[in-house]
């Protein structure tokens, strides 16, 4: 991710490509004062990033991507301002870090290319788990994922009998071929009546994205993107990088001064910081059987509570 940075009248210029110039001030109160390049571990590979705290040390901007540890540490001297390398030991203790906003906080986004080809999900153990409750769309899913094997073995047995006929012509398996071809049949008939039901449970799943009215979804406004979902009697925390199922009994909507607020999800699990409205927060909690809380917060209680989080969502 290109990133430049400059100082224009007393601001740190930060500017990104096909994103407008984030101005952080360098005086005043909740200024910026120390510039962080940190790493921790990711999936296969260390992760990079840069990012700009203030006097407190809570995060103005964070933005991913190697840099150059000399070109960095130059700007901030230059500039009178702080420098500090940190590697964190989990990604846990990273986004806990990164989740504490500082009040002149600032999202940079950019966009990701497209994948070259896409990912076939595979059900596993989590999905083929009997569902707490409504069972219908769960037992849909998994005749769907049971004609996808049906599909894929259809192939190798037709691709077997194809292999067959042009290494021995002679053998007889015209048999064979005929039956595949009743086979045919039978799944064209059945992938029809499954599209159907596709089409149907995804225009359910869509109604439910664009309506957060029936409790079941709640939304970060503002990016980036994150989202709690109520499914089967689960709870689903969607970001943009993964989806995993939380076990919490409670949530906290908390302020801590203008701009800064958001959610403690469970007994200290999940920092979600940002935008929640309170109003869908309730119906959310209502809907769902969850307790929630609402708490103003200061300074030095926003710090102690955002340090003792288990993980967060920056």
């Amino acid at each position: 991710m290109t990133l430049a940075l400059a100082v224009e009248n007393d601001d740190l210029v930060v500017e990104v490509p096909e994103h407008p110039p984030a101005r952080l001030p360098l005086v005043g109160r909740d200024r910026a004062s120390t510039l962080l390049l940190f790493g921790y571990p990711g999936r296969g590979r260390t992760r990079y990033g840069l990012a700009v705290l203030d006097e407190s040390g809570l995060v103005m901007m964070e933005a991913p991507g190697s840099r150059s540890r000399r070109e960095v540490e130059e700007f901030a001297r230059e500039n009178g301002l702080g420098f500090e390398l940190r590697r964190f030991a989990t990604g846990e203790e990273a986004r806990i870090a990164l989740a504490r906003r500082s009040p002149g906080w600032h999202v940079v986004t950019w966009g990701r290319p497209a994948a070259p080809l896409p990912r076939l999900r595979v059900p596993g153990v989590r999905s083929l788990r009997p569902p707490m409750g409504s069972p219908k769309i769960w037992w849909r899913e998994q005749l769907l994922y049971a004609l996808m094997w049906l599909v894929l073995a259809y192939g190798v047995a037709f691709a077997t009998l194809v292999v067959l006929n042009m290494t021995h012509p002679g053998r007889d398996v015209t048999r064979g071929m005929s039956l595949l071809g009743v086979v045919a049949l039978v799944l064209a008939v059945v992938t029809a009546v499954a599209a159907l039901v596709v089409v149907g449970i995804g225009r359910r799943r869509r109604r439910t994205r664009d309506r957060a009215t029936d409790g079941r979804v709640l939304r970060r406004h503002g990016a980036p993107r994150c989202r709690l979902v109520a499914v089967h009697g689960r709870l689903l925390l969607e970001t943009e990088r993964r989806t995993r199922e939380i076990d919490v009994s409670g949530l906290l909507l908390y302020s801590a001064g203008p701009g800064v607020g958001g959610m403690i999800a469970g007994d200290g699990l999940f920092h979600l910081p940002g935008q929640w409205d309170p109003e869908e927060a309730e119906r959310f909690a209502v809907r769902n059987g969850l307790d929630l809380r609402t708490r103003e917060l200061s300074r030095e209680e926003y710090l102690a509570l955002t340090a003792q989080v288990r993980d967060a969502v920056p």
